[in-house]
């Protein structure tokens, strides 16, 4: 479970969370089948080499359904404790649930993290005990006879799915159960991460040292870069939770209204898209701006918005057309922590967020602003809080 992954498509919408592929994906997807086609085909000599194509798509396919289902565990738990999971996203490295803020306890953080590695033990289960059934019943029906290799496939690597994912290295899912007890233990989710986080880093430099034997000493040469780049995966994610905290922990205690802008530029939902490049983006170079209805906060039109616009078309059509509303937008309150306004830019690449008060729209929050209040922080504090 991690923040954004860039780069990736939506697919579908499910239980009001978006299914996303990440183009990664495909390379990932392709390499699968490739490999179960041909371990299929040896196993199965009387099968032919398009039925061997045509199965190990199959079973890719609940593969990866299967990892989605690992992640919608996730965020149905998530949900129970009032995260917002805004979407999953198939990568890679297997599946993420892109939660908006971290979870508020050590018991939610600890269901949350071993929802998913349980429901991959139980379909790994399911998996298993299909294909020990499966035999009986070919004798009576031959044409049933693919099911066996694909549920023993499916069976065995979602319970690998399931041990890789409890190793207790953040954030990994036993990485966050590994910090939920922490967290219970010391009750401080900043120490408790930063002890998890190490152990995120402890749990790569053994992946690297364990692929070094398999690529040298074992000859298994590609399943070795697999491990390596699953570590650097690993320790990146790791190294950037430390950061985080480090960065939480600095303006711990500041609050939103000080640092936003009241002195701002917006505009009404029917002006022109021409109209708003001509006066606003091009003479102030703004990147995003309010779209304001009297003083009550509609929505916001970025850069990214107006470019989709073709110029022919500027002078017709209206802000409110291509503007994202309001209800997809994450806004803050005067009186929010800094670190609220943290996690809400983790969600967006925006350069705001809108700062909400009785529903009315009393200034904006610049990423830069906080950026820079985080860096004074730095330069500043102790040396013992670095």
């Amino acid at each position: 479970m991690l923040r954004n992954v860039p780069g990736s498509i939506r697919i579908a919408r499910l239980l009001g969370i978006d299914i996303r592929i990440h183009f990664s994906w495909f390379l990932i997807f392709f390499i699968v089948v490739l490999s179960l086609a041909d371990s299929f085909g040896a196993e199965n000599v009387t099968w032919s080499d398009t039925k061997s194509f045509v199965i190990a798509v199959i079973a890719a396919v609940l593969f990866f359904l299967s990892v989605l289902g690992h992640e919608l565990a996730h965020a149905l738990v998530a949900r129970r404790f009032g995260m917002d999971v805004s979407s999953i996203t198939l990568f890679v490295l297997g599946g993420v649930a892109n939660l908006a803020k971290e979870p508020p306890s050590a018991i939610s953080e600890f269901l949350m993290a071993a929802a998913g590695p349980a429901t991959s033990i139980v379909i790994g289960l399911i998996g298993i005990v299909v294909a020990v059934f499966t035999p009986s019943l070919i004798q009576s029906a031959p044409a049933l006879q693919p099911i066996q290799p694909v549920a023993l496939y499916i069976g065995r690597i979602n319970l690998l799915l399931a041990a890789f994912n409890l190793l207790p290295g953040f954030p990994l899912d036993g990485g966050r159960v590994f910090r939920s007890i922490l967290w219970g233990i010391l009750k401080d989710r900043v120490a408790a991460t930063r002890v998890a986080a190490r152990g995120g880093q402890v749990v790569a430099a053994l992946l690297v040292l364990a692929g070094v034997v398999l690529a040298f000493r074992l000859d298994a040469t590609i399943n070795g870069l697999w491990l390596a780049f699953i570590a650097y995966f690993l320790w990146n994610a790791a190294t950037s939770t430390l950061q985080q905290e480090r960065i939480t922990s600095v303006v711990s205690g500041a609050k939103v209204g000080p640092l936003m802008t009241t002195d701002f530029k917006s505009t009404p939902p029917g002006v022109m898209v021409g109209q708003v490049i001509r006066d606003l983006v091009l003479p102030m170079n703004l990147r995003a701006i309010p779209v304001v209805s009297g003083d009550r906060f509609v929505g916001l039109v970025a850069i990214g918005d107006l470019r989709k616009v073709d110029q022919a078309r500027w002078a017709e059509t209206p802000v409110e057309a291509v503007m994202t509303p309001a209800s997809e937008f994450p806004t803050v309150s005067p009186d929010d922590p800094l670190s609220t306004a943290l996690e809400r830019f983790g969600a967006t690449d925006l350069p705001l967020l809108a700062v909400i008060k009785d529903g009315r729209l009393v200034g904006v929050l610049y990423r830069e602003a906080v950026i820079g209040y985080v860096r004074m922080q730095e330069m500043v504090a102790p040396q013992g809080r670095r």
